[in-house]
């Protein structure tokens, strides 16, 4: 998830701190965008880096 821009015209050069996107997602989750965190976590950086960010996930 990006975390140091917030497209919102009326708060140029606005950030979204690193710290407030576990709780973020946790709401996006919690509202029902299971596809829209997937899509951000999973398969983005899947194409964009190449990288497997689920094989490092860990069962807490």
């Amino acid at each position: 998830m990006e975390t140091d821009f917030i497209d919102d015209p009326d708060r140029p050069g606005a950030v979204l701190g690193p710290k407030t996107v576990p709780r973020r997602v946790n709401w996006l989750r919690e509202e029902g965008y299971d596809a829209a965190v997937r899509r951000a976590h999973v398969e983005t950086p899947a194409a964009v880096y190449g990288i497997d960010t689920e094989g490092t996930l860990t069962d807490v």
